[in-house]
């Protein structure tokens, strides 16, 4: 009966979030793109990353140690309601995530203010043919779902990030809430076609990840090319 009651209060939490957000300003998506070119090098060097991790087993004790440690920081994400079917949920800056199909029993669990960690997807299927490229991680449940964004931050969200000043010649990049970020010279190109305004969610880098030099990747929301929508980074201050 408990767990109901939790369940209920959770489903009214969203319904509630869902018709307070329909009526606020998101920020808006750009078209910027890449050459074909500079596409398919990006692409190639991503399926070098997936397959360094596709064929690994994740056991119960491996799987845990698979991903970052959940030390609160700006990275961990406040999880604000999910729907009555378990198919969206709502994050702190106002973003809707649609979960992939199968994930109802891990989902149904999940409150209000559980501690979330946004990883990419480890299935190039998934990620490339339907669209899920992200995984979210639930701290207190330890579970994870596969999602893809569905409707951007609100802009005026005090919890929403979004580019105060940008220098893509040193690759760095200051966020609104005053943090220094130092990306990936190899992905420099990228920055440059990034702008300030840009609205932004940090990820965290899965240990063991190809090329895990960085501990986090900024997603820039406002672009539509996959291509261009993330950067890895290391907070700097």
């Amino acid at each position: 009966m408990k767990n109901f009651i939790t369940k209920y209060l959770a489903i009214v939490t969203i319904f509630l979030a869902s018709f307070a957000f329909a009526n606020e300003n998101r920020i808006e998506t750009s078209s910027r793109e890449l050459t074909e070119n500079e596409k398919k090098e990006l692409i190639e060097q991503e399926k070098q990353e997936f397959s360094s991790t596709e064929n690994k087993v994740f056991s119960q004790a491996i799987y845990n140690n698979q991903y970052p440690p959940l030390v609160f920081n700006q990275t961990i994400h406040n999880l604000v309601g999910v729907s009555v079917l378990c198919d969206y949920l709502i994050i702190e800056d106002g973003s809707e995530w649609n979960i992939k199909s199968g994930y109802f029993k891990e989902v149904f669990s999940w409150q209000e203010h559980d501690p979330i960690v946004i990883v990419k997807n480890d299935s190039f299927y998934s990620s490339y043919f339907h669209g899920y490229k992200y995984k979210m991680i639930n701290a207190n449940t330890n579970t994870s779902v596969e999602v893809k964004m569905q409707l951007n931050p609100i802009s005026d969200n005090p919890y929403t990030l979004q580019i105060a000043a940008i220098n893509p010649t040193t690759c760095e990049v200051i966020l609104t809430d005053n943090s220094l970020w130092e990306c990936d010279p190899s992905q420099k190109r990228l920055l440059e076609k990034w702008i300030a305004q840009d609205g932004i969610i940090i990820g965290t880098n899965s240990k063991g990840w190809f090329n895990n030099t960085y501990d986090n990747f900024l997603i820039n929301v406002r672009i539509k090319d996959y291509a261009l929508q993330e950067i890895k980074a290391n907070r700097v201050e």
